[in-house]
């Protein structure tokens, strides 16, 4: 990448029942286009609205609510001058939980990848800040697709940093069915499965050095 286009939100506390509405902004610079994923704590947050800025409702790929996914990617035939703080869109959500939103939100490639272009046609990396704060940790385990399943599943997992990774797969009693290790980059990966010993429910682990987590999926066989 050739720099980083931040985009900025307004950190603040959430109540459970609140509905917020949250900005995104953009730095003081010419942009020809963006395109990124966000993801969003469905059991925290339910997404209301889209509110135009310089995006549109048009702009934005709404297929993966459910899994707290929102896609978008806007792109213009000529730079456009972007003051600073000006609004690329806004949504509102409706708490369902309290919480902060910086732990609530955060922008990956795991569908449309995370990058913005400016008025050089240079490309830029793309990061979600909080009061001017970058968030350095972006782990994350998200849920396996499609689930419940039959044949395969992809397990995709989001790193800050380079690393290496273990990812194992438990039954119901605790019993290690399945194992996976290898070295991954930042950014967004998946790791396929097509072997389990029988239907039921199982228990996907991702281990780092640093960061533990587990999701729960159905096997249907």
């Amino acid at each position: 990448f050739g720099g980083v286009l931040p985009i900025r939100v307004q950190d603040r506390e959430i109540t459970a029942g609140q509905t917020v509405t949250v900005e995104f902004t953009a730095a003081d610079l010419n942009l020809l286009g963006y395109q990124f994923t966000l993801e969003f704590a469905a059991d925290k947050l339910y997404l209301v609205e889209v509110l135009p800025g310089l995006a549109t409702i048009d702009n934005f790929g709404l297929s993966f609510l459910e899994e707290g996914v929102l896609t978008t990617s806007w792109h213009s035939p000529e730079a456009v001058p972007m003051g600073d703080g000006q609004a690329l869109f806004s949504l509102s959500f409706q708490a369902q939980a309290s919480g902060n939103l910086r732990d609530l939100l955060a922008v990956s490639s795991r569908y449309t990848q995370a990058e913005a272009y400016d008025g050089s046609e240079e490309v830029l990396d793309l990061q979600l800040t909080f009061d001017g704060q970058t968030l350095v940790d972006n782990f994350q385990l998200y849920q396996n697709r499609p689930n419940p399943f039959r044949e395969q599943t992809a397990i995709g997992f989001q790193l800050s940093q380079p690393e290496e990774i273990t990812l194992s797969v438990t039954d119901a009693a605790g019993k290690v069915v399945w194992r996976y290790q290898g070295a991954y980059g930042k950014g967004y990966h998946e790791v396929q499965l097509d072997q389990l010993p029988a239907k039921g429910v199982y228990y996907y682990r991702l281990e780092t050095a640093t960061h533990t987590a587990t999701r729960k999926m159905i096997y249907l066989d």
